[in-house]
């Protein structure tokens, strides 16, 4: 993942890339998690995402 999953999820929303960075770091920090497969997992776990 990285930078271009990044590029595209900000280009399939119309917003920046650093936008993008800025929500995910958010994400992350909320959750507790380290990376984006953690913090699926957790928020799995916890109801926030269909199973």
């Amino acid at each position: 993942m990285g930078d271009a999953c990044d590029t595209q999820i900000a280009v399939g929303l119309g917003i920046g890339e650093s936008t993008v960075k800025t929500y995910l770091r958010k994400v992350l920090e909320k959750l507790g998690a380290a990376d984006r497969t953690r913090a699926v997992t957790l928020a799995m776990e916890r109801g926030l995402l269909p199973g």
